[in-house]
């Protein structure tokens, strides 16, 4: 039987961010890719951005596609969303949840004091150095690539003022925060990932009993940087019984 696979991307991103390791590494014969555009990407906008509010859009997406016990793959920012959607509708979802670069704990109080700057994305300045500090590899085309995927998914954004409230929620919550002890968790992050610190995601992990697993060369942007490699041990865990 096909598993039902949802990807949940992170701030600042769309649908396109994971477009290519979904379509490109996942076998169609295998799985059902699905891959929804979060508020405020694609035109989607909530009165309010909360655990709840994100939750609910994701459990509406699943009513609305018929979508059966999908297992969700949240990536940065999407991990929250996953983590909340896995605490308060647990019975939609595949017993597995799988974390991609997780926000493991809140950002630092200086990543926290630049959330009113998001109010100037799509910014091709603030997209290119964000990008350039969470991007690890010494590949200029893929940087390039990443760069101008970066761009185009700043555009598919609602209003300013919706990605500041975005902003706002992503600095604000961590996957801590959730209780999902019914779902087996997967951590995968990029070895030299800038954002969150290894030893706080290895912290995080251990105390949910869950293996990490660590993309060598690669940082925040694992999606772009190495999908091969990550869609790989994202297929070896699933395929895992226990």
């Amino acid at each position: 039987m096909k598993k039902n696979l949802i990807f949940i991307h992170g701030f600042r991103g769309d649908h396109l961010g994971l477009k290519e390791m979904a379509e490109n590494y996942f076998d169609k014969k295998k799985f059902n890719i699905y891959l929804p555009d979060i508020p405020p990407a694609g035109e989607h906008s909530m009165e309010s951005y909360t655990p709840l509010t994100y939750a609910k859009f994701i459990a509406d997406y699943i009513k609305a596609h018929n979508i059966k016990k999908p297992i969700l793959i949240g990536h940065s920012m999407g991990s929250i969303v996953a983590a909340a959607t896995a605490e308060r509708y647990p019975e939609l979802l595949d017993k597995k949840i799988i974390f991609l670069s997780p926000i493991s704990i809140k950002p630092s109080a200086f990543f926290a004091a630049l959330t009113p700057f998001s109010i100037l994305l799509p910014n091709r300045l603030v997209t290119y150095i964000t990008t350039k500090y969470l991007f690890i590899p010494k590949d200029r085309p893929l940087f390039l690539e990443t760069l101008a995927i970066s761009r185009l998914c700043g555009a598919d954004y609602v209003s300013r003022i919706e990605v500041f409230k975005s902003a706002r929620f992503s600095s604000h919550y961590c996957i801590s925060d959730f209780d999902f002890a019914s779902k087996k968790a997967c951590f995968i992050s990029g070895e030299k990932d800038r954002l969150i610190p290894r030893k706080k995601t290895e912290y995080v992990a251990r105390n949910m009993e869950s293996p990490t697993f660590y993309i060598k060369n690669t940082g925040h942007l694992l999606n772009y940087e190495n999908p091969k490699e990550t869609a790989f041990v994202i297929k070896n865990f699933i395929r895992r019984k226990k």
